[in-house]
């Protein structure tokens, strides 16, 4: 079973955006240095535990967050049409 593993990174002034990886490592390292980039002028961190996601932190009180996520290449819901 292949795996990708999918950063989610939501800032309010930008669109979110999606960030591939190949090794949980490198996917949850790169997430939280995203974190530290957006509470870098003070905002305040909160790490949530979210059901089935590796990593999520929300950002501020402004809705920024990143979130990591693995996909299975054989999933099903991510089979080529």
């Amino acid at each position: 079973m292949s795996s990708v593993f999918v950063v989610m990174v939501d800032d309010r002034h930008d669109d979110p955006e999606p960030h591939l990886f190949s090794t949980e490592t490198a996917a949850l390292e790169f997430a939280r240095e995203e974190v530290a980039h957006l509470a870098r002028h003070g905002a305040e961190v909160e790490e949530v535990d979210v059901d089935g996601w590796l990593y999520h932190a929300g950002v501020g009180d402004e809705g920024d967050s990143v979130w990591v996520v693995e996909k299975r290449v054989d999933d099903p819901e991510w089979s080529a049409a």
